[in-house]
């Protein structure tokens, strides 16, 4: 993927850490903390979709929260979703575990800024090893 410019972006958790973090270590869930060592090993930037933050480095230091993605909270967020993911030529959403709200607004945010969007993953990380064949382009199936 040679001078095209990567995301990848997961769902925000719920349980968190008690004091603020990086982003990518306040969140408890295996699935961020894998997803996070797998983009510094891979060289791409990561960002996490918080119901709170909105789209966030995940590298940077967030306070926690306890906030959850509503239709309504979602619709609030899409400007700073789009404004983030304008610097992307591709999005890699791995969207395992995550509510249809932050789906939602990944695709609507991509869609409206015509930029790609590869969705994969499913419940309980499902799929979540397959990152670097979706990053070369291999069929995942």
């Amino acid at each position: 993927m040679n001078n095209i410019r990567v995301v990848l972006v997961t769902s925000c958790g719920a349980k968190k850490e008690e004091t603020p973090q990086p982003a990518g270590k306040l969140y408890k869930s295996s699935r961020i903390r894998h997803l996070y060592k797998r983009s510094k090993e891979l060289g791409i930037p990561f960002y996490i979709l918080s119901a709170k933050y909105g789209l966030i480095n995940a590298d940077t230091i967030i306070e926690p929260y306890d906030k959850v993605m509503t239709p309504e909270r979602a619709a609030e967020l899409l400007p700073q979703v789009k404004e983030t993911i304008k610097s992307f030529d591709l999005v890699i959403f791995y969207k395992g575990g995550a509510r249809k709200e932050y789906r939602e607004l990944i695709e609507k945010a991509c869609e409206e800024t015509d930029t790609r969007l590869i969705s994969f993953g499913y419940g309980n990380m499902g799929d979540i090893r397959k990152l670097g064949a979706v990053l070369h382009g291999e069929k995942t199936d």
